[in-house]
Formats: structure tokens, sequence, C-alpha cells
């Protein structure tokens, strides 16, 4: 449980990291940090469900 609090963790720093290169004007950094944040936010969800509901 706790590697998935490590997670959301990383996926709202992520996203604030992602906002702060939009609020910048860094557009490639924009762009890559917002398919990585895409990416993590979609593990994290898999890791949520798995917690909570379990995947079978």
């Amino acid at each position: 449980m706790y590697m998935v609090i490590i997670l959301v963790l990383m996926s709202i720093l992520a996203v604030i990291g992602t906002l702060h290169n939009k609020k910048t004007g860094n557009r490639f950094g924009f762009f890559v940090g917002g398919l990585f944040s895409l990416a993590l936010i979609g593990v994290t969800g898999l890791a949520l469900y798995d917690a909570f509901v379990g995947l079978q």
C-alpha cells in the first residue's frame, strides 16, 4: 500500500510540474511532462484499482 501512496504523490508532483511548464511557456517541457503525467496517472489509477477492488 505504501507504493500506491508514493505513486499518488508522484502523480500530483508531475501534474504540478506540467502546469508550471505551461505557465512559464516551456512548450517542450509541457509536452514531455504532459505525456509523462498521463502515463503516470494511468499507472496510478490501475494501482489504486488493484489496491481497493483487486484484479483477478
